[in-house]
């Protein structure tokens, strides 16, 4: 087998390889026109490449007459292909053309495959031409297939027109895919006048311009891909670092919010713990007129010692009740840090039997200490938040004393927050929903409908999680959080 047989094979795998690509990224990518066309040409380039192959080792007509019919069939593709993907990469506004392009090489490629003998004079005695000192056989072509041959040549010369015409307009990043298209057509050329025997040389596109076309084809386009993906590169560092300026800002709105809600809570807080506060300062009040009484009447200082010291117990309650208020209202730092839940809980346990009165009956348990990763203040709002909810609750079920449990425990390696109420439960049309800010099931004015909402945000931003059971005997929310010594023995993300 001669060298040029074993190049023109080559060139066929190559260039099959190359539709191959092609064809599979125009499968992902159905917009990606400029594949689907070079697909096209590597087709038609493989076909030519192996006809040629086929036509240097023919022997005889009938092997002749198959190979030059390879060639008729890859031919119209590689014009077709070429006219297209160079009209789509400098975007040439030309349907009219690629229109009738598509039906002559139709109009070819069928002919030839359906009636070859229109094309070729496949009855006649085959020629013999020595090119560059080896023999060739091969079929003449009819009158019809001379036509043929003759209608491809408009098409075959147009991608270089529309290349100087891009070229001549200023448009950027012509000049390689105008010295390919330039190279093409001079080895069409050369091709030409070698087979009307004018020239004694090489065929040049059989024998590897064809497998050229794909391949420049193809490396402009992974040209292409490797720019987008540098881009994109790009593109996404810059969309990384906005969402990092955008996650603070959220952060610190979220932050705000909980705040807000916080004074909220204390809010409606205030309204239970009044009358505690006026009940002291009422005694403590009627106690002074009394002393006042007393010193007048110069009475017994006993009495007046035992008056002082109701005073002194009154205020301290009203001190107390104040410094608990002003400890959960305590601005602080947002940041996280080791604190203990079971701590963070026993500070927020006056409050909620404040707020739940004798009425309702408060179970606590508190194992300790429970060192987790977070802020104590927004912690503390978190079991405040659950707590009263429970609180709200119970009131509702009939026939049974209101009760919540307020537990803080070690869990699977995990800290653990579980409130539970043994009020009527949760509907589960309503369930799916508690979590939605704004939304709430108390009556206008009653709530704010963002505490679950900023409870989950708190919970999720220490890499815990919260879970809700609830069921006609009541309610059980649950929240995890990692303790400090595992989250510092975590591998960092």
């Amino acid at each position: 087998m001669g060298a040029d047989v074993l190049l023109s094979t080559a060139a066929a795998v190559v260039s099959l390889y190359a539709a191959c690509f092609h064809a599979w990224v125009f499968a992902l990518h159905r917009r990606a026109h400029d594949h689907a066309w070079a697909a096209l040409t590597g087709a038609g380039a493989c076909l030519v490449c192996w006809g040629t192959a086929s036509l240097l080792g023919a022997s005889d007509v009938h092997a002749a007459f198959r190979a030059q019919q390879i060639q008729s069939l890859g031919a119209p593709l590689v014009t077709l292909g070429a006219l297209g993907f160079t009209a789509t990469r400098l975007e040439a506004d030309v349907p009219r053309l690629l229109r009738a392009g598509v039906i002559a090489m139709g109009t070819l490629f069928a002919l030839t495959l359906a009636a070859p003998k229109l094309l070729f004079e496949i009855d006649a005695t085959p020629n013999t031409t020595v090119i560059a000192g080896r023999p060739l056989l091969h079929l003449d072509l009819t009158a019809l297939g001379a036509v043929g041959l003759a209608m491809l040549m408009p098409f075959f010369l147009s991608p270089i027109v529309l290349c100087v015409r891009a070229r001549r307009a200023g448009r950027e990043r012509t000049t390689a895919l105008l010295v390919v298209v330039a190279l093409w057509t001079a080895a069409g050329c050369s091709d030409t006048l070698v087979g009307v025997g004018l020239l004694d040389f090489p065929f040049l596109n059989p024998m590897g311009g064809y497998m050229g076309l794909a391949v420049a084809f193809s490396a402009t386009l992974l040209q292409d891909l490797a720019s987008a993906r540098d881009a994109s590169e790009r593109l996404g560092a810059s969309l990384e670092e906005e969402e990092r300026t955008r996650v603070d800002a959220l952060r610190a709105i979220d932050l705000r919010l909980a705040r807000g809600e916080q004074l909220a809570a204390i809010g409606t807080l205030a309204a239970g713990v009044a009358h505690e506060i006026n009940n002291p300062l009422a005694y403590v009040s009627t106690n002074l007129n009394q002393l006042r009484a007393l010193w007048e009447d110069d009475s017994d200082s006993d009495e007046v010692k035992e008056i002082l010291a109701e005073c002194r117990e009154g205020l301290g309650r009203v001190g107390t009740i104040v410094s608990d208020l002003l400890r959960m209202a305590h601005h602080g730092e947002s940041q996280g840090e080791t604190c203990d839940l079971s701590g963070v809980v026993r500070d927020v346990l006056p409050l909620v039997l404040r707020e739940a009165g004798p009425q309702v009956e408060v179970v606590t348990q508190a194992d300790g200490p429970l060192e987790v990763f977070g802020n104590a203040r927004l912690l503390g709002q978190v079991a405040l938040n659950l707590a009263l909810n429970a609180i709200h609750a119970v009131p509702a079920a009939p026939n049974r004393r209101p009760r919540i449990e307020v537990t803080a425990r070690i869990r699977d390696d995990g800290a653990e927050l579980s409130v539970r109420d043994n009020g009527p439960g949760i509907p589960p049309d309503v369930l799916g929903q508690i979590f939605e800010p704004s939304f709430t099931t108390r009556s206008a004015g009653g709530g704010t409908g963002l505490g679950l909402a900023l409870t989950r945000l708190v919970v999720t931003r220490y890499r815990g999680s919260i879970d809700v059971r609830s069921d006609a005997g009541g309610t059980t929310v649950t929240v995890r959080l990692p303790l400090a010594a595992a989250r510092a023995q975590r591998p960092a993300a």
